[in-house]
C-alpha cells in the first residue's frame, strides 16, 4: 500500500491573510494532499500589540498536533517571515525527536519561499534585514514597542511580477501586524534543523533581493536550493511552480 502524503501547513508572511495562498492551496489539494493555511495571530486589525512569533508558533502547533499524534507527517512552507515560525515550530517536533519521546508522527521537511529562515541563534527577520524598507509604517526598531505596523500599499513591492490590477487587489488586502513579531529574538535557528530544508530563491524579489537570500542560504550548509524567476510573492504570481516545489520536498521524505 502506497505511503499516506504527508500533510502541509502553509505560514504566511507578514501582513498575509490565508486567502493569498488559495492558488497553491487549490493546487495541493487537487494532488491529493491535506493542506491547512492557518491565520497568524501577529496579523491583526490597527489596534497595537506586542504578539511575537510565539503566538504563531502556537497556531502551528495547534494546527499539526491533530495530524502528528494519529501518526501523520508535516511539511511546513514558510513565506517572509514565516520562514521564522517555520524554523522555531520545528524545535523538538520532527519525527526522529518525537519517536524518542515515544510520541507518533512529527515534522519532515521545511520549505522557505524567500524567506528568513535564520540561521544563528539569537537573530530575528529585522536583525537579518537590518532596516524596514520606506513602505513600511513602523516604529523605532528594538525597542519592544507596543505597535502594529502598516504599510503603504502604493509602495508595495511584494507583487512586482503581478499585472497592475492584481498587484493592487493584493496590496489592498494587506494587514496590519504586530511589528515585535519581526524583532523578537529567536533561541533556535536553521541550522539547529535536522530535517530536510529546501529554500525557494526568487529571483526577481525587491523585498528580500537574490543576493540577500543567496547570502542567508550560505549560513545554512544542510539548506538545499530551488529557483524561480519571480518576485517576492511566487505564491500568486508561480503558483505551479512553487507547488512544484512543494511537492517535491514531500516525496523525498520518508
Amino acid at each position: 500500500m502506497a505511503e499516506e502524503k504527508p500533510a502541509i501547513i502553509i505560514i504566511t508572511g507578514a501582513w498575509h491573510l490565508p486567502e493569498s495562498w488559495d492558488y497553491v492551496k487549490t493546487r495541493l489539494e487537487k494532488a491529493g494532499y491535506e493542506v491547512h493555511v492557518p491565520g497568524m495571530l501577529t496579523v491583526r486589525g490597527p489596534d497595537p500589540v506586542t504578539h511575537t512569533w510565539r503566538v504563531d508558533m502556537g497556531v502551528v502547533h495547534d494546527t499539526a498536533m491533530p495530524i502528528v499524534d494519529r501518526g501523520g507527517r508535516v511539511v511546513l512552507v514558510g513565506h517572509s517571515y514565516g520562514g521564522c515560525v517555520a524554523t522555531i515550530s520545528t524545535q523538538c517536533q520532527t519525527v526522529k525527536e518525537r519517536t524518542e519521546r515515544g510520541l507518533p508522527g512529527g515534522l519532515v521537511a521545511v520549505v522557505y519561499v524567500s524567506a528568513f529562515p535564520i540561521s544563528k541563534k539569537g537573530n530575528s527577520a529585522m536583525s537579518t534585514a537590518g532596516v524596514y524598507g520606506s513602505w513600511v509604517m513602523a516604529a523605532e526598531l528594538f525597542k519592544g514597542q507596543c505597535y502594529s505596523i502598516n504599510v503603504r500599499p502604493e509602495m508595495q513591492l511584494s507583487y512586482n511580477d503581478l499585472p497592475p490590477d492584481e498587484a493592487k487587489f493584493w496590496a489592498e488586502r494587506l494587514c496590519y501586524h504586530s511589528q515585535r513579531s519581526l524583532e523578537e529574538l529567536l533561541p533556535f535557528c536553521a541550522n539547529d534543523i535536522s530535517i530536510l530544508m529546501i529554500y525557494l530563491l526568487c529571483e526577481a524579489d525587491i523585498n528580500v533581493p537574490i543576493q540577500a537570500q543567496d547570502c542567508m542560504v550560505s549560513q545554512i550548509p544542510k539548506m538545499k536550493t530551488e529557483r524561480c524567476t519571480a518576485g517576492h510573492s511566487p505564491f500568486l504570481s508561480q503558483p505551479d511552480r512553487t507547488v512544484e516545489v512543494v511537492i517535491k520536498a514531500s516525496r523525498q521524505v520518508r
